[in-house]
C-alpha cells in the first residue's frame, strides 16, 4: 500500500455459534477475546435490538487491546420505532445511549455510530426529519448514515450529510449501487451480501472482492479512516471475505494470514449436518397448525405450560412483515426474520437455546399470534434451522 490513510475492516457482530468451527475453536472459547487478536475493529450488532447492559460495555472494553475499535448500531427504537422524530423524545434516548457507550468513548475505542434508516424512509417525505435529527447530534461522536432506499442517491442528500459532519453509509448489497460518496473525513463500508432471501447468507467469490481494491485506497486518499464492516454472517463467511479482503489489499498481517488459511481449511471441510428432521425438512410436507410445529421445536411439557400461560402476561411491543418484538412475563423476545435470529432472556433458553429448541416463552408468544404469521416464522426455523441463530438478549427490550 502506498502512504493511504488507515483502513479498518471487520465484521459486524462476532458472537455467532455457526462461527464455532470456522473461525472459532469451541463453544466455550472467549468470543471477543479471540476476534480482537485477529481484527482492530467490530461493529456492535446487538445495539439495535436493545440497549445494552453497562456492565457488558465495561467488560468489552477491558477484554480487547488498547488499539481496538468498536463501532455501534443506533438502537431501532431511535430509528424504527421512534422513526427520529424529535417529538418522540429521541434526543434523551441518544443521550441514554451515549451514556451506556461511555467507557468506550473514554477509553478511546468507540468508532462511529451507525444510524440505518427504515426501508420505508424517502427522501421525499423524511428529508427535514433526518436534518431535524442531525441537529441534536453531539460533536465528540462520529456518526454514519445508511440509506435503504434509491431517493436518498441525489446531491441534495449528500451535502446535507456533509454539512452536518456524518458519513455516508457505502454498500455491497442489492437494494443500493455500492457507490462512493464522501461526505466527511471517514468512509463507513458495510459488505451485506448479494444472496435473496436473506442478503446476508451469501459468500463473495474472490473475483467479486478484488474491485474493492480500488474503491478502499480510492477512498483512503479522500479521508483519514475508512471503516468496513462484512455483515455476511452466515457460516463464518464475514470473517472469510474480510480477511481476503485485507489480503487483496497487501495489509494482512503474518498472524490474520495464519488464520485465513485455518479458516480457508475449515471451510472446505464438509459441512456438520444439521439435525435431521426427516421429512419434515420440505415445507409442503410440514403440519399444517401452529401446535403441531412447535412441537418439533419444543417439548410437550413446555408446550403444555405455554398454553396455559395466561395472555395478559404477553405483550407485542413491535411487529412488521419480518421483525417482532414482545414482552412474555418479564422477559423480552426478538425474532427477527431478516436476519434469521431470536434474541431472549430467560434461564430455560439457556438450557435449549444451543439444541434450536424453543422455551415455554417463545411458545407462548406464537400460540398467541396471529395464525399465519406465527406458521411463517415456525416454518422458516425449521426449513431453514442451520441458518437461524438463538442467542441471548443481554438487556430489556425499550418500550
Amino acid at each position: 500500500m502506498r502512504g493511504l490513510a488507515k483502513i479498518l475492516l471487520g465484521t459486524s457482530g462476532w458472537s455467532y455459534e455457526d462461527w464455532v468451527g470456522v473461525f472459532y475453536r469451541s463453544s466455550n472459547e472467549g468470543k471477543l477475546y479471540r476476534y480482537s487478536r485477529v481484527f482492530e475493529t467490530v461493529e456492535i450488532d446487538s445495539t439495535f435490538y436493545s440497549y445494552p447492559d453497562p456492565r457488558i460495555i465495561m467488560s468489552m472494553e477491558r477484554m480487547v487491546p488498547e488499539n481496538f475499535t468498536f463501532s455501534a448500531k443506533v438502537p431501532r427504537l431511535i430509528t424504527h420505532k421512534k422513526k427520529l422524530s424529535p417529538s418522540e423524545g429521541v434526543e434523551e434516548d441518544l443521550n441514554r445511549f451515549l451514556e451506556v457507550l461511555k467507557p468506550l468513548s473514554s477509553s478511546g475505542k468507540l468508532g462511529p455510530l451507525l444510524i440505518q434508516l427504515p426501508p420505508s424512509f424517502t427522501y421525499e417525505r423524511h428529508r427535514e426529519l433526518l436534518r431535524d435529527f442531525f441537529k441534536i447530534l453531539p460533536d465528540e461522536y462520529r456518526f454514519a448514515v445508511e440509506f435503504r432506499d434509491l431517493s436518498w442517491l441525489k446531491e441534495d442528500s449528500l451535502s446535507l450529510l456533509s454539512r452536518y459532519d456524518v458519513a455516508y453509509t457505502i454498500v455491497d448489497e442489492p437494494l443500493l449501487p455500492p457507490e462512493l460518496h464522501v461526505t466527511t473525513d471517514f468512509s463507513y463500508v458495510r459488505w451485506h451480501g448479494r444472496g435473496t432471501r436473506p442478503w446476508y447468507n451469501y459468500h463473495y467469490s474472490r473475483e467479486e472482492l478484488e474491485p474493492w481494491r480500488n474503491r478502499l485506497e480510492e477512498l483512503s486518499d479522500r479521508v483519514d479512516v475508512v471503516y468496513g464492516y462484512f455483515n455476511n454472517h452466515f457460516h463464518g463467511y464475514a470473517v472469510h471475505n474480510c480477511l481476503q479482503v485485507l489480503e487483496i489489499l497487501g495489509i494482512i498481517t503474518p498472524e490474520q494470514r495464519e488464520v485465513l488459511e485455518e479458516v480457508e481449511r475449515n471451510l472446505a471441510r464438509p459441512a456438520k449436518p444439521v439435525e435431521s428432521l426427516s421429512v419434515y425438512m420440505s415445507p409442503e410436507k410440514l403440519p399444517k397448525n401452529v401446535r403441531d410445529l412447535l412441537k418439533m421445536l419444543v417439548s410437550e411439557s413446555r408446550l403444555r405450560r405455554a398454553e396455559k400461560m395466561d395472555k395478559n402476561l404477553i405483550r407485542v411491543l413491535e411487529k412488521s412483515e419480518n421483525y417482532l418484538s414482545a414482552e412474555v412475563k418479564e422477559y423480552g423476545v426478538v425474532i427477527d426474520l431478516d436476519r434469521r435470529l431470536i434474541l431472549h432472556d430467560c434461564a430455560d433458553w439457556e438450557r435449549v437455546r444451543l439444541e434450536f429448541k424453543l422455551c415455554k416463552h417463545i411458545a407462548a408468544l406464537l400460540l398467541n399470534l396471529d395464525e399465519n404469521y406465527a406458521k411463517n416464522i415456525l416454518r422458516d426455523i425449521i426449513v431453514n434451522r442451520g441458518l437461524w441463530s438463538f442467542r441471548r438478549l443481554e438487556s430489556p427490550i425499550e418500550k
